[in-house]
């Protein structure tokens, strides 16, 4: 009876009925894939409740950001699983997020009218990479402390502004007194606001365009309605997505920051390497070319290229992916609802693992200095190594995915062909039956 008259006072004064009927009647996908981002979703939707959390003990005074965060260790052990939950869902997010668009990748669900939904997706991926660096850098203990202290220095190396960003950033040369503070509230404040922001508009999107789906007639809508199907099942994967990451924060310990010790200028750990996903960018900078050029008498020292440029390509090119591809498979159409298998789109299939295999390259020449350690060889060995890796082996990797996707294509158009080949079957005088073409009048 409360909630008959609450929902009667409310559509009264707002007209609440029509929209809950339009949501329950809603028709969801039903495919496992279109699930990675709703794992993205509640992998936020628990680094926000954690955050705030952590934010009641953490001080961002440069001389108290240590202590801040290693009493979590020593008072309770409730507060360090918290920290341990808060990191683990940091990369379980930016994890769900490149998975989540891999998907959308491979299927081309990035095509008109959708191309929108694709840079905002792409854009919450660099902004939750950005609050991982920030969250992760809090701590100030000796190894994040070391990857703040890269981070200036590729800053620095940026033409002509560089300098001047990173002494406004740092208040002063670094470690400035103005830096944590900036860090923290970047970290808490602007990130997690904007990325919530840009998560709302692409759900709204989501819903105004309708999703894709893995069908041959887009007339017809595939999947799931909210209630009850829908919400009993996304109810279930926020409980196994909670459940796993809480699983991984109690067993498996990460960014033990008691180990490492507060950070000091003259102490780096090793081996050091960040967390995964700037793992690429650790690894640019140890395989980028030790060349240095002048523009009007303005230095850009080797970082630059690994640290700026690299990524700053990278990203410009999946930005204006959408539009390239288009242009590559000349489709003009502006409305795209129905999927394109990978197999169908070897070219596609090519681009995409090219740009995976190069990344993960990247990422394992983050730990040369390990690798070298394990195989009793010289660093400069193992970095030649992936220097050669990089460029021809990413090439090499993209040309046979193709090549495999373009076959797995002709297998299934021969497949397909058999299928619906037509024969009539005869009885034969042993009384069994023979296949015979079927006349044609």
């Amino acid at each position: 009876m409360i909630v008959r008259r609450t929902a009667r006072f409310f559509d009264d004064r707002f007209g609440t009925n029509a929209a809950v009927r339009f949501v329950l009647a809603k028709i969801y996908p039903d495919h496992w894939s279109f699930y990675l981002g709703e794992f993205a979703l509640y992998a936020f939707i628990l680094l926000v409740a954690t955050g705030i959390w952590l934010t009641f003990v953490y001080q961002d005074a440069p001389d108290r950001a240590f202590d801040s965060v290693a009493a979590l260790t020593r008072a309770t052990p409730v507060g360090y699983l918290i920290r341990q939950v808060h990191h683990w869902s940091a990369d379980v997010f930016v994890a769900a997020i490149v998975v989540h668009m891999g998907r959308i990748f491979f299927t081309a669900a990035y095509r008109a009218p959708r191309e929108v939904n694709w840079v905002i997706g792409l854009t919450m991926l660099v902004l939750a990479s950005l609050t991982g660096f920030t969250g992760y850098s809090l701590p100030n203990d000796a190894l994040s402390g070391t990857g703040l202290r890269i981070a200036d220095s590729v800053t620095e190396s940026v033409p002509f502004v560089g300098g001047w960003v990173a002494e406004v950033f740092n208040g002063g040369a670094y470690p400035g007194p103005l830096l944590f503070p900036h860090l923290y509230t970047i970290h808490v404040y602007f990130l997690p606001v904007t990325i919530a922001a840009l998560l709302s508009l692409h759900l709204g999107l989501l819903v105004y365009q309708k999703h894709t789906q893995f069908v041959r007639d887009p007339a017809h809508v595939v999947g799931r309605r909210f209630w009850p199907d829908y919400a009993l099942r996304t109810l279930a994967a926020f409980a196994a997505t909670v459940a796993v990451i809480v699983l991984l924060a109690t067993l498996v310990e990460i960014n033990p920051i008691a180990q490492y010790g507060p950070y000091h200028d003259w102490t780096v750990p090793n081996p050091a390497t960040p967390d995964w996903y700037a793992a690429f960018l650790d690894g640019g900078l140890r395989l980028g070319p030790s060349t240095e050029l002048r523009i009007f008498g303005h230095p850009i020292p080797p970082v630059f290229w690994p640290g700026v440029l690299l990524p700053t390509l990278a990203f410009a090119f999946l930005y204006t992916w959408p539009w390239i591809d288009r242009r590559w498979t000349h489709d003009e159409a502006t409305q795209h609802d129905v999927l394109v298998p990978p197999s169908l789109a070897p070219r596609r299939v090519g681009v995409g693992v090219t740009l995976l295999a190069a990344a993960v390259v990247l990422t394992l020449a983050a730990s040369d200095d390990q690798f070298a350690q394990a195989l009793h060889m010289p660093v400069v060995a193992v970095v030649w190594f992936y220097r050669i890796l990089f460029p021809f082996g990413s090439l090499l990797a993209g040309v046979a995915a193709a090549t495999f996707a373009r076959e797995l294509a002709a297998r299934r158009a021969r497949y397909g062909r058999e299928r619906e080949r037509v024969v009539a079957l005869v009885r034969n005088a042993q009384g069994g039956f023979d296949e015979r073409e079927p006349e044609t009048t």
